[in-house]
């Protein structure tokens, strides 16, 4: 057959023939096809056309042509492809079977072989969600996720990361624990995610200072010049098989605990780190709403982190509030410079607090000294201006800037701000309103846009005061925010006089 290129990401490989062809050699829509282009082959699920392709012709999507290095009109063989096996093993898990070790690892290689379609991955993530994994089973899929992808190995010993569950707006504590701990000696090899429901990632952040799209050999690079790094995971091959998954469980927004269990270890052991400390945000729009839950899932954490020879401490937050007062990529970025650039002097003591105490358990783990000293020690990497002087050798090496300011780092210039509209005290600021009146104004893409929150939780307010400010990059993200914002309580009151008699 003939080639014919589409330049559309299907996020799988996939092809359409003529219905003519589909006839003749009796290829059902979602079967799959065997392709050869010279010394080049690869795996594809049919689909099927009337006239966007004619009879002799087969349309390649861009994964496809991509992976058979194909030109327009070159000659494609196709034959049958055999039913992956794999799908057998689905069906067992959505069965409520136990899988062994082989049925996993086939899953796994048949979903980076793009052997799988989305309906089938999306049964597969269906059927953990609702029958669960055994101890066994997690231990199999997360050593699985990790041969998916490159290993990182740190240049120096020890080597630790520090991970959260998400779901806190301004939760940034990354960028403030890579500084400090690599400023005491210790090698700090970060991977982070772009916000995917969210307004704004680690990612998001990070890039603004320098960039965050490095590959394995550029990331070893950086952590030779200064012992730590900030990247996205996603521009890496690690744990590979990690981001497919993901991919099929953030439209329902299916986070079942084996799944979140192994993608986050998963990560953390291709990182190359021996001490991980685990966030868990835990209360009111949080994605654990309670003490006992949150428990649940350290205890899980802590079990296979044990599997796969990670050292594992894991913390319970409050997660039910913004940890910054300035929210949106451009916005957290000049946060958190002017919190080490002041020696922490200024900026949110929430998030600067809890960055310390995330360290400290991380220094108690490895040197062995309690979790106050740890914490004490630092807060003195701050204050004294090593862990600024540590983030700019990070950015500089990333390939950003590193004489940045606070004042240097641009937000949006159209503003409005938002009043009280009666008398109260503010009861609750909300992660889940600040997200989506964000993404309205175009966050995380446009990186300008955010909000600045003038008021904190308990504070008596007067009619008419400011409650927080919206910021934008142009005067309609600005408008779409304001609309979005009537329908969506960012800061939330308690009247305090219910009535007068």
């Amino acid at each position: 057959m003939r080639a014919k290129l589409i330049d559309i990401e299907q996020g799988q490989n996939e092809v359409i023939i003529n219905e003519d062809d589909a006839r003749r050699t009796n290829a059902l829509v979602g079967d799959r096809l065997q392709l050869k282009c010279g010394n080049a082959s690869a795996t594809a699920i049919v689909d099927h056309s009337k006239t966007f392709v004619k009879p002799g012709e087969i349309g390649l999507f861009k994964e496809v042509a991509e992976a058979l290095q194909a030109g327009e009109g070159d000659e494609v063989e196709a034959s049958p492809a055999m039913r992956p096996a794999s799908l057998n093993y689905i069906r067992k898990k959505l069965d409520g079977g136990i899988l062994s070790d082989e049925e996993i690892n086939a899953i796994i290689c048949d979903l980076m072989q793009q052997k799988l379609s989305g309906t089938e991955l999306a049964s597969f993530v269906t059927a953990v969600y609702i029958k669960g994994l055994t101890t066994d089973e997690t231990a199999s899929l997360t050593k699985a996720i990790i041969a998916s992808g490159e290993t990182l190995t740190p240049p120096v010993r020890p080597a630790a990361s520090e991970h959260s569950i998400g779901g806190v707006a301004g939760g940034r504590s990354s960028m403030l624990v890579a500084p400090i701990m690599a400023s005491l000696g210790v090698c700090f090899p970060k991977t982070a995610s772009r916000a995917i429901s969210s307004a704004c990632a680690t990612a998001d952040a990070m890039e603004i200072l320098a960039p965050v799209t490095l590959n394995v050999e550029r990331i070893k690079q950086v952590l030779a010049q200064a012992n730590a790094c900030i990247v996205w995971g996603g521009g890496v091959n690690m744990a590979a098989a990690d981001d497919k998954l993901i991919q099929i469980r953030n439209p329902l927004r299916l986070d079942p605990q084996p799944l979140l269990v192994s993608s986050i270890l998963a990560k953390k052991k291709a990182e190359g780190a021996e001490y991980v400390v685990l966030d868990i945000p835990t209360g009111r729009g949080a994605k654990v709403a309670t003490i006992e839950q949150a428990r649940d899932l350290a205890r899980a954490f802590e079990l296979f982190g044990t599997a796969l020879d990670l050292k594992i401490k894991v913390s319970i937050s409050d997660g039910s509030e913004p940890l910054l007062k300035t929210l949106g990529p451009a916005m957290e970025a000049r946060a958190i410079v002017d919190i080490l650039s002041s020696r922490g002097g200024n900026g949110d003591g929430a998030l600067l607090e809890k960055a310390c105490q995330q360290a400290g358990i991380l220094l108690h783990m490895i040197r062995g000294i309690t979790r106050e000293e740890g914490y004490n020690i630092s807060r003195h990497q701050v204050e004294n201006g090593r862990a600024w002087q540590k983030m700019r050798e990070i950015i500089a090496a990333q390939g950003g800037d590193d004489n940045v300011t606070p004042q240097s780092i641009a937000v949006g210039d159209q503003r409005h701000t938002v009043f009280a509209a009666s008398d109260g005290r503010v009861a609750h600021v909300d992660n889940k309103s600040v997200s989506i009146v964000m993404r309205a104004m175009g966050a995380p893409k446009e990186k300008l846009a955010g909000i600045a929150i003038h008021v904190q939780k308990g504070q008596r307010i007067i009619r008419g005061e400011a409650l927080y400010d919206l910021v934008a990059s142009t005067r309609e993200y600005l408008q779409e925010g304001i609309e979005v914002a009537k329908k969506n309580a960012v800061v939330e009151l308690d009247r305090v006089v219910l009535d007068v008699v």
